[in-house]
């Protein structure tokens, strides 16, 4: 069973090391640009949004950046929408509801806060990840879409509440 919390300091570094592997395995790490070091700096998350992480028993198998509009790591929020960012699951736990388990506490973050909308951005070549989005209601929002690096094309999605 899959529970969802706040991580502690104790759990940051293997958080970032599970997010630098699930994006290298998945083919998401940018050529030009080094993200390895923002995914490996959990405590950074942690520090400016809210960084939660799954876990199996007392392992860490997933960790997902809950962001707040206006903040360090925003990409594309407004006012009245909670944004998640960096979601990665252990390429051992894929295909277990890790990654469900992650959105659906960050929807309820949303709905504790009164928020209307929950978003986020996926690069157009993650089809997994664009897939669990749109299997728990999320949609395209094209005209948020942004170009933050050459060979990074992030989509985005919202799911109204």
């Amino acid at each position: 069973m899959t529970t969802v919390r706040v991580a502690r300091s104790a759990e940051y570094e293997a958080i970032g090391e599970i997010a630098v592997r699930a994006y290298t395995e998945a083919g998401s790490m940018p050529a030009d640009v080094d993200y390895a070091s923002v995914l490996r700096d959990a405590a950074d998350r942690a520090e400016r949004a809210e960084l939660l992480v799954a876990l199996v028993g007392d392992k860490p198998v997933g960790t997902v950046t809950v962001v707040q509009p206006g903040t360090a790591y925003a990409e594309i929020s407004q006012p009245g929408e909670l944004e998640f960012r960096m979601l990665a699951v252990a390429p051992e736990a894929m295909g277990n509801g890790v990654g469900r388990a992650l959105v659906r506490a960050v929807v309820d973050r949303a709905r504790e806060q009164d928020l209307k909308r929950v978003v986020l951005c996926v690069k157009d070549t993650s089809e997994t990840a664009q897939r669990l989005y749109r299997n728990l209601g999320f949609e395209r929002c094209p005209d948020r879409d942004w170009t933050p690096a050459p060979d990074v094309h992030l989509l985005a999605f919202a799911l109204d509440l």
